[in-house]
């Protein structure tokens, strides 16, 4: 489990520097408006499949564990809420094409958030793992 946990915060952890560019480099304006960045905004777009894909075997893992301790079920919980949330967020983001400033720092905010609780999670999980041993 802390292996997995590991993999889904690096996988977070790299769509958040994707996000990061988007956002700093307004590359979903550019490449509506003028084609260009549209390799950094579809790589972000990408970037969603393993990104989701490796959080939602960490909770799916974490629902699953009966002997798991309460504040890693807990922790597991709060991911896939945080997952939901960054997913509608993002979409709502893109389809209003970030004119909507809190939304877009409500987006950031929750992925950072998802991080942080991935981090704490895989924490927990190492640390479970290395006192079982």
């Amino acid at each position: 489990m802390a292996w997995i946990s590991a993999i889904a915060v690096l996988l977070v952890y790299l769509q958040s520097l994707l996000g990061a560019l988007v956002g700093s480099r307004w590359a979903l304006h550019q490449c509506l408006g003028s084609s260009e960045l549209c390799e950094v905004m579809n790589s972000h777009i990408i970037g969603i499949v393993p990104a989701t894909a490796a959080t939602l075997v960490v909770t799916i893992m974490a629902w699953r564990q009966p002997a798991l301790s309460s504040n890693l079920r807990k922790l597991g919980n709060l991911a896939s809420v945080c997952l939901i949330a960054q997913l509608v967020l993002g979409l709502a983001t893109f389809r209003l094409h970030l004119q909507v400033e809190p939304l877009t720092v409500a987006h950031q905010a929750v992925g950072a958030a998802l991080l942080g609780t991935l981090v704490a999670f895989s924490v927990l999980a190492w640390r479970d793992r290395v006192l079982s041993a």
